[in-house]
């Protein structure tokens, strides 16, 4: 046993230690043609950030990558290959010393992005590695040629070629944008470190289907498989060729993954529902033949989320993509199984059913409060807490997008101002590192806030600003959080094209709890856990708002029992001291003080009795 121990620390050991201190591997290694354009991307990002001279905009970039490519095909070895790159590097000019380079970032430093050990790996010369480790010993400093810094610290790509007249077909301008983006990624996006698969792993793997690109909507969808593997929300790609094309297409009727299976939540389209016999609470079972989660599971790929609960929300807008109406459709229906030919739609030919007008808040009784955030704005604040501020519970529904009204509404709701959030922010300075840069407060000292229950209700809608109002709302003393996995995306977006037919997005900033934990990814953690099921879709029933009521009803009855037993020991204190009074002639026509408390709390005592019937 103690050998084993021995070995498991040694290996965990040399395994946490291997990207500091690469292992000495033969420097006569191969290098296939994925493993060269695999290293060219990285070697191209590192100095397109590093180099001062690249850095300040010396160069057409996006051109020497083209001709990176060209020059290195011949190149089959490490020693080979970094040879060239090292003396290519020498010709481009000499690299002055940076001052400033050395001196401590006075925000403490988050590195869990950062790794430049593949600069040093000794299957390369010793020239390269040396070559490198200059570069990041002097890197630029300054108004950065292609880095925009955004309002809050965000990264903005500038002066990158739009490429308008890109040639698909040509294997070199179509990597471009895999490279491109995957050093945006690599420096700049502040949960790399979160994604599922490594985003070295990544590259390789898309380097390999970019070379395999045989059409033009391929190279998009690859482009799409790409942006998806950042496991972010915010993140997408806007592409005039797929969205130009009948590859989005939708039923008149939503479905949602409901206990595991596609079953129609909402008649978005009256008309075309009737037509094509679809009705609330259908399930979808097949698809052209298939079952309809191993088309979705396909489509994954395609589909950009933080999470599984996200992945599985989009299943409206990614089910039937690509395909060609009418689709043959299996549905279940109260016990039965039927056929259907059905008609595909595009987005824009579906007719939406006006939206009824939702309540901004309301009550369920005399003691609970309802507050719907997706409807409330910063005048609706005061007027809403002044009639519910007497209530035993407060309901806040955060399953919709809040308008920006929680700091208004955590003044009364917290007893003194608190910091909900923390952020990280690129080191602009040295590319790859992250900084922890400023905090966000809520609340306000006041000995009035309310003392009473706060529940919030999530799912996976709350996403982005919702979850960071419920981080802020979470401050509150007493507060419950009902519902399910919520989106997992936090932080500010930064936006931009790729390339003029491709535009994208990520979050742009890390968002923290105080103690550090991510939301990202993770999202909004419930305290009782509640879904939506098939009989409650068909029933029209909110589930999630429906065991916030029932959690309200428990927190009312408890109180008033803990009422009753307080007012119950003060009437039996009142008699007993009552029984020991001595009353004397002088006070035979007075009414004694205490006789009126007994017939108080007597009164009370009724009210109590009342109340509890009610409820």
């Amino acid at each position: 046993m103690r050998k084993f121990s021995l070995f498991a620390i040694v290996f965990f050991f040399l395994l946490t230690n291997s990207h500091s201190q690469p292992i000495p591997r033969t420097s006569d290694e191969n290098l296939s043609k994925v493993d060269k354009l695999y290293y060219t991307c990285k070697i191209w990002g590192f100095l397109k950030y590093y180099h001062p001279l690249v850095s300040k905009g010396s160069y057409e970039w996006d051109e020497k990558i083209q001709k990176i490519i060209s020059q290195t095909a011949g190149y089959q070895t490490h020693e080979a290959f970094s040879e060239y790159i090292a003396r290519w590097i020498y010709y481009m000019g000499q690299i002055k010393p940076c001052n400033t380079c050395n001196q401590r970032n006075s925000n403490e430093v988050f590195l869990e992005n950062f790794d430049l050990s593949w600069t040093q790996d000794r299957r390369f010369t010793e020239k390269f590695r040396s070559t490198f480790k200059n570069i990041e010993k002097n890197r630029f400093q300054g108004d950065h040629h292609y880095i925009e810094k955004g309002k809050i610290g965000e990264f903005i790509p500038k002066n990158e070629q739009q490429h308008f007249d890109l040639n698909w077909k040509d294997e070199n301008q179509r990597l471009i944008p895999l490279f491109r983006f995957w050093n945006y990624v690599e420096y700049f996006y502040p949960y790399k470190y979160l994604t599922e698969q490594s985003w070295d792993d990544v590259l390789k793997e898309m380097i390999s289907k970019f070379l395999e690109v045989n059409t033009k909507v391929e190279f998009h969808l690859a482009m799409l498989e790409l942006v998806v593997k950042i496991d972010d929300s915010h993140a997408g790609l806007m592409t005039t060729v797929l969205e130009g094309m009948p590859y989005y297409n939708y039923l008149p009727a939503r479905f949602d993954i409901i206990e595991n299976q596609a079953v129609i939540t909402e008649i978005i389209d009256a008309a075309k529902s009737r037509q094509a016999d679809l009705q609330l609470g259908d399930v979808i079972t097949k698809i052209n033949g298939k079952p309809v989660m191993q088309v979705h599971n396909a489509n994954k790929r395609y589909i950009w989320g933080s999470n599984e609960a996200i992945k599985d929300r989009s299943i409206y807008h990614t089910l039937f993509m690509g395909m060609q109406a009418p689709v043959d459709v299996t549905l279940e229906r109260d016990g039965s199984t039927k056929m259907a030919s059905l008609s595909l739609y595009k987005y824009s030919d579906i007719s939406y059913s006006k939206a009824s007008q939702k309540e901004k808040w309301t009550t369920y009784g005399d003691s609970i409060g309802y507050v719907n955030m997706g409807e409330i704005s910063s005048g609706d604040v005061a007027p809403m807490m002044s009639e519910l501020s007497d209530k035993t519970v407060i309901i806040f529904d955060v399953r919709n997008s809040p308008k920006g009204t929680y700091r208004a509404v955590s003044k009364y709701l917290n007893p003194s101002d608190t910091t909900f959030a923390i952020y990280t922010k690129p080191d602009f300075t040295y590319p790859g590192k992250f900084v922890w840069e400023g905090k966000a407060k809520c609340g306000s000292n006041n000995p009035d806030y309310f003392k009473g229950m706060i529940i919030l209700l999530v799912d996976e809608n709350t996403q982005s600003h919702a979850e960071f109002t419920c981080m802020s709302l979470q401050t509150a003393p007493n507060v419950v959080v009902v519902g399910s996995q919520t989106a997992g995306t936090n932080g500010k977006v930064s936006k931009f094209p790729i390339i003029t037919s491709q535009y994208t997005a990520m979050s742009g900033t890390g968002v923290y709890y105080p103690n550090r934990s991510a939301v990202q990814r993770v999202g909004i953690t419930p305290d009782v856990y509640v879904e939506q099921t098939m009989q409650g879709i068909k029933e029209k029933r909110d589930e999630i708002l429906e065991k916030a009521i029932e959690i309200s009803k428990e927190k009312i009855a408890e109180e008033i029992a803990e009422a009753k037993a307080a007012l119950e020991k003060a009437l039996m204190d009142s008699m007993m001291r009552l029984d020991s009074l001595r009353l004397d002639s002088l006070q035979m026509n007075a009414i004694p003080i205490d006789t009126l408390r007994l017939d108080t709390l007597r009164i009370d005592t009724l009210k109590v009795d009342n109340i509890e019937k009610d409820q």
